[in-house]
Formats: structure tokens, C-alpha cells, sequence
């Protein structure tokens, strides 16, 4: 287990691939339920609802940058908790999520009376590992960091563009030949210049657009490589990866440098977006790959 308590009143801890984290604010439960529940104050923290909470309901929440999660909310208690199943990308394992609203009481002159509030989340997948559960701690602690300021302040505190692209895809039989040469090309949107890997391909409503792609290297599990950027003050670096787990083969995958492009921050916005995108069709190129195999 790993555990955090800074002096925001935020902690948090991992257990069995269980993730949980948790805020102290001041602020009684009716003025922090709407920060959870409200479609317009959850995007000044978290990321943009297309629809309302509603149990039974499907919706996405996109962070404008091109990740998103699809979500199916599974339960609603007014003011006590929301409990939702989601998928991030729409092609990472499902995972359940409840976030709890709980009244903190202290004791004065034998009376107990509310003294803030106590948010929660809890956020379950079976079969994930301890590194990844590590990752989604960290990510959650950064979320509810920003909740935390933004029920103190009132302002926004979402982040604009995170510098990783990264994902997952569950995949059924033989799959390691998936980043051998005669085969990624099959699933990954690259051409060759004749010898090595030279071009990343984007096409999509925009157009068709291609980026130079550098420093190929294989790994003993997958490929590295660089893609440039036009005008950029550096380049990005990817990186695919195969795990083996006892009854299925992982496809993962990070693209970093999306923060640090030196771009103006809508044009960096947009092309991390493409770049997503055409990643997300490229794990679902390779899972039907994999199936038809």
C-alpha cells in the first residue's frame, strides 16, 4: 500500500488494485455536492459532461485535449454519492468508480455538529497491477488536488493539455508478432522509406497529413521511436509495449512531449487530438487484427 497526506487535507492509498482518494474541505456537503453532481462545475475541475448524471444512462467526458472516458453511470444518491463504470479512450478495461460525499462531525460541549466534508473516490479494476495502480493513484491525487482548490476558490483548475498520450488494449491470442516489422505496419498507421520506418500517418475529416519519424529502435517487448513536429521546439517520443498476463496479451502505448511542444496552446491542442485519435484506431486495427487471426 502506498499512502499521502499533504497539508491540503488530500489522502489517498492502494490496496489489492484498489485505488482510493480522498479530500478534507471545509465547506458543508451542500455546498460540494454540486461540484460533483452539476455538469457545468464538474468541467471547471474535471472535464466536460456531455449529459447529466443518470443511472442507466451512457455519456462521455472529454478533457479537451483529446483524451476522454466513456462512462455508464450505474448509480446516483442526491448528495451522497455517484457510481459509474468507465473505459478510457473507449478502448481501456472498465473499471468502477463511486465518488462519496461524507458530512465530517466534530464534538463541542458534547454536541456533535457538521465540520466540512469528507469527498471520496474509489476507483476498482480487476487484474490491474500494482505499477498501474500506482499510475491511477497519482492521477486521481492530481484530479483531487484540483477539486480541492477549486472548492476553495471557486475557480477553474482543470489542466489544459496533459503530455502524455497513452492507453491500453486487452487483446485475445498469439500476439507478439503485433510489433515484429511484416506486422505492425498491418495495424499502425506507418510507411517505410524502403529500409526503416520513416512516416506516421494521420488521416481523418482534416485530412491526411504524415510526420517524420525517427530513432526507430526494438525493444525486447515492442518499438520506440520519435515522430517531429513541424515548428515545434522538440520532438515527441512513443514508445509500444506487449504484456502477457495469465489468460490475455496487453497492447499499451505512450506518446509523450504533447506539453512541451513550444506550439500555441489551441494548435497543440488540436494536433494532440489527431494524434489520439489515431492512436485509439490503432489499438482497435490491432484487437481486430488479433481477432481475425
Amino acid at each position: 500500500m502506498s499512502e499521502s497526506g499533504p497539508a491540503t487535507g488530500l489522502f489517498a492509498s492502494t490496496d489489492a488494485g484498489t485505488v482510493r482518494v480522498g479530500i478534507r474541505s471545509p465547506r458543508p456537503p451542500s455546498e460540494v455536492w454540486p461540484a460533483l453532481y452539476e455538469v457545468d462545475r464538474v468541467a471547471q475541475w474535471f472535464g466536460t459532461l456531455d449529459r447529466p448524471w443518470r443511472a442507466g444512462q451512457a455519456s462521455r467526458v472529454d478533457f479537451g485535449d483529446g483524451d476522454f472516458f466513456d462512462i455508464g453511470t450505474v448509480a446516483v444518491v442526491p448528495g451522497e454519492s455517484i457510481t459509474f463504470d468507465w473505459s478510457f479512450l473507449s478502448i481501456g478495461t472498465t473499471a468502477r468508480v463511486r465518488w462519496q460525499v461524507i458530512p465530517a462531525t466534530a464534538s463541542a460541549a458534547g454536541n456533535d455538529r457538521i465540520a466540512g466534508t469528507e469527498v471520496l473516490v474509489e476507483d476498482r479494476q480487476p487484474g490491474r497491477t500494482p505499477a498501474e495502480a500506482d499510475e491511477l493513484l497519482s492521477g486521481w491525487t492530481d484530479f483531487f488536488e484540483r477539486l480541492s482548490r477549486h472548492l476553495a476558490t471557486g475557480q477553474r483548475t482543470r489542466y489544459d493539455t496533459r503530455d502524455d498520450i497513452d492507453g491500453s488494449v486487452t487483446l485475445t491470442g498469439h500476439a507478439p508478432r503485433l510489433a515484429e516489422p511484416d506486422t505492425i505496419h498491418r495495424w499502425l498507421p506507418i510507411a517505410t522509406d524502403g529500409f526503416v520506418p520513416r512516416w506516421f500517418f494521420i488521416v481523418d475529416e482534416d485530412g491526411p497529413r504524415r510526420f517524420r519519424v525517427d530513432a526507430w529502435q526494438a525493444e525486447p517487448d515492442g518499438v520506440s521511436f520519435v515522430v517531429e513536429v513541424p515548428e515545434a521546439l522538440r520532438a515527441t517520443e512513443a514508445r509500444i509495449w506487449l504484456r502477457r498476463t495469465d489468460s490475455d496479451w496487453h497492447l499499451s502505448f505512450r506518446h509523450a512531449g504533447w506539453a512541451r511542444l513550444g506550439l500555441p496552446d489551441r494548435q497543440a491542442r488540436v494536433l494532440r487530438g489527431r494524434f489520439t485519435a489515431a492512436w485509439v484506431t490503432a489499438l482497435r486495427d490491432a484487437r481486430e487484427l488479433m481477432g481475425s487471426a
